[in-house]
């Protein structure tokens, strides 16, 4: 449930055989889409231009051999949606478009592949600080910032269309951001698309409407609940794969795991966060039933502007000094006794939160596309064993999906700054993800 700086994206040629995009873009499956926006869109801002030329250069410090890299446009977008209550809201993201070549666009039309953009939507992990949302770390200096639009669009060619989330960027301080919440997180991603195809059209994009949908840790979860989103209500792209990455797929079985008393939080800001957003959209549950901390910290804790050491010093799960919070302590320190016994018990308060998990579980589509879990095997956050059981009732029912597990051998080693399995996993993940992609798109999958 890592941000994009957490799981920086460090391309690799062991995975990158071949450069992602070079020589292809797209499908033969072209679609105009006329009047299913919805009136999503409400405008778009220009705020970056990358030439080809820049991100080449970038790119072949990396790989030296590469003669190919697109440049791209980034524009932040402003749209409506719906929140997880059903008020109208108007939320951000960021859009990263390509740009080819004049040699490039040749070559395609010389190979008879005429050029035409196929779309990733790629929905970002935990955050809890504005600055984090991904039209917030793109900025308008002449050189590309978000490490997801260098790799998916730069590097592969796709237009990239990353999510901020209802709370953050343009809705930031309007809405308690809906973490974890399946209506919310699905509707908001799928507006973005909307918008982002709308922005593209007046703009002269030539799209195929082939979609895939990406996201780590949490936005893992929302790449689930995106994909099933997209297969019931919005026929007009072609979902062509879904990849998953360490995501918490069935909510009530993670819990069962971590609402004991004695069990040692990880990272405490995370499960914080799920109880202020349950208690927040659901009347059933009163914050100040369910934890230990004084209640009304928490819109001031979770308001865009705390770090999550912040958090667990506001919380009084650390001292920022010493102690940070992070595997040091108990879940009783975060949640009343009465309430874990509730919800072990499955009564009263602790019945109403099981029951709300089961609404929100994502594990429980039947996709008809394409899908690939992604996952590290030792990823102490979410455990394997549960992204594996996802695996296995998926494959009961017949779905197309296959389980991409990555060994520790494949990740970065652990640092000081960055001890966590699972955020160090998210470049490898990511990675894969991409290259999977690609094979999909080339016909190799």
């Amino acid at each position: 449930m890592f941000g994009k700086r957490q799981a920086l994206l460090v391309l690799t040629a062991a995975l990158f055989v071949s450069g992602c995009g070079v020589g292809e873009n797209g499908g033969e499956d072209e679609v105009k889409l006329e009047g299913i926006n919805d009136g999503a869109l409400v405008k778009g801002e220009l705020i970056d231009n990358i030439d080809p030329a820049t991100m080449l250069s970038m790119l072949q410090r990396s790989f030296p051999t590469l003669d190919n890299a697109f440049g791209y446009e980034a524009v932040k977008i402003i749209y409506n949606t719906t929140n997880e209550d059903g008020k109208a809201i108007q939320a951000s993201g960021l859009l990263v478009i390509p740009k080819p070549t004049e040699d490039f666009l040749l070559a395609s039309a010389a190979a008879g592949k005429p050029y035409s953009v196929s779309m990733i939507c790629d929905n970002h992990g935990t955050i809890f600080l504005d600055s984090e949302a991904p039209s917030n770390v793109e900025r308008s200096n002449g050189s590309p910032d978000y490490p997801q639009a260098v790799a998916m669009t730069g590097y592969a060619g796709f237009a990239a269309i990353f999510p901020d989330y209802i709370g953050f960027g343009a809705s930031k301080g309007v809405a308690v951001h809906p973490y974890m919440l399946k209506k919310a997180s699905a509707q908001a991603s799928l507006d973005m698309i909307k918008a982002s195809i709308a922005f593209m059209e007046q703009n002269g994009v030539m799209l195929n409407y082939q979609l895939y949908v990406s996201g780590y840790s949490q936005g893992g979860y929302v790449a689930m609940a995106l994909g099933e989103k997209v297969e019931e209500s919005f026929p007009y792209v072609d979902l062509k794969g879904v990849a998953p990455m360490a995501g918490p797929y069935n909510l009530e079985m993670l819990a069962d795991e971590k609402l004991q008393l004695d069990y040692t939080m990880v990272y405490p800001a995370f499960l914080a966060d799920l109880a202020y957003a349950y208690a927040s959209y659901y009347d059933d549950l009163n914050l100040d039933d369910m934890v230990v901390p004084d209640s009304t910290l928490f819109p001031f804790l979770f308001d865009g502007e705390h770090s999550s050491v912040a958090i667990h010093v506001g919380l009084g799960l650390a001292d920022g000094t010493t102690d940070y919070g992070f595997y040091k302590h108990k879940a009783q320190e975060l949640f009343k006794s009465t309430f874990i016994s509730a919800y072990n018990n499955n009564i009263g308060e602790g019945k109403a939160l099981r029951t709300h998990f089961e609404q929100n579980d994502v594990d429980n589509w039947i996709p008809k596309t394409k899908v690939n879990l992604i996952q590290c095997v030792s990823d102490e956050i979410i455990p394997f064993k549960e992204t594996n059981s996802t695996y296995s009732a998926m494959k009961e029912k017949g779905v197309d999906v296959v389980m991409t597990a990555i060994p520790d051998a494949y990740i970065p080693v652990a640092t000081s700054s960055n001890p966590f399995v699972h955020s160090r996993c998210g470049e490898t993940a990511y990675n894969l993800a991409l290259k999977w992609f690609d094979d999909i798109r080339r016909g190799k999958e």
